[in-house]
């Protein structure tokens, strides 16, 4: 393998992701000499991408049968992160349309992507006559509402201390400061002077952890500090979206529970 992203390099890849599409949910198990037979490379080179996909969790040995493996811990994770979010984008729209319509502000889903918050979906419906776009696919930094609160109340205490890790120790001390205000109140708050606008951003959670955020994005006159019925409305559509996908508000378990 090459160095700086060579040839190399996007080769390896390509050989792993062959041996991925190997796994299906009629074969579960595939053994090196079947990856031999399937993708024609020779066995002794598979056997050192089988090995290396061990050692990195990608892939693991079945237990009851020495020449066979499975999908490892890393694999699982990112299938339910997958199908997580694939539950979110199903149920979220129309809660988000109707969030949009009820506050004539647009509305915004962000789920958490490789590097931080995404936003994947953007309702314009509203009507208001100061009405700010959102473009779908762009990346949230750390000064965003949504990540404040994504890490705020995020039980993955590891994507958290990665996050933070990449941050300068000044920014980190700025984000994790918002944090107790983001879980007491279960909102962020962010002002953006650059646009005139704010974000004002709640979180949803399905049954392992917080799933997405849902965001409104108007402007400051829009969005006044006392927009109380606004805050509502936003937290009862988070409220809706979490009952569907079966989740729980962890800050309010928390709040709730003696041993907290």
């Amino acid at each position: 393998m090459t160095s700086g992203g060579g040839t190399g390099d996007i080769q390896a890849v390509h050989r792993v992701a062959e041996i991925l599409r190997l796994f299906t949910l009629n074969k579960p198990k595939v053994t090196v000499a079947e990856a031999t037979a399937r993708i024609g490379l020779n066995r002794t080179t598979l056997h050192r991408y089988f090995t290396s996909m061990v050692l990195d969790e990608i892939l693991e040995r079945v237990p009851d049968d020495a020449t066979a493996y499975k999908p490892g811990r890393l694999l699982l994770q990112l299938g339910a992160v997958a199908q997580g979010q694939r539950r979110v984008l199903n149920v979220a729209p129309r809660y988000v349309d109707a969030l949009s319509v009820d506050t004539g502000l647009s509305a915004v889903l962000s789920l958490w992507g490789a590097s931080g918050p995404v936003v994947s979906l953007v309702s314009e419906a509203g009507t208001h006559p100061i009405l700010i776009t959102v473009r779908i696919g762009a990346m949230l930094g750390p000064d965003s509402a949504q990540t404040r609160l994504f890490l705020a109340v995020s039980q993955d205490q590891d994507r958290v201390e990665r996050y933070l890790k990449g941050l300068s120790a000044e920014a980190r001390e700025t984000l994790e400061s918002q944090f107790e205000s983001c879980r007491a109140r279960g909102l962020s708050r962010v002002e953006v002077p650059a646009i005139n606008g704010v974000v004002l951003a709640a979180a949803v959670f399905d049954e392992h952890d917080v799933a997405g955020t849902i965001a409104l994005v108007g402007s400051t006159a829009s969005l006044p500090e006392d927009a109380a019925g606004t805050e509502a409305a936003l937290l009862r559509a988070a409220a809706l979206i979490t009952e569907e996908l079966g989740g729980e508000d962890t800050r309010q378990a928390a709040l709730t529970d003696p041993a907290a």
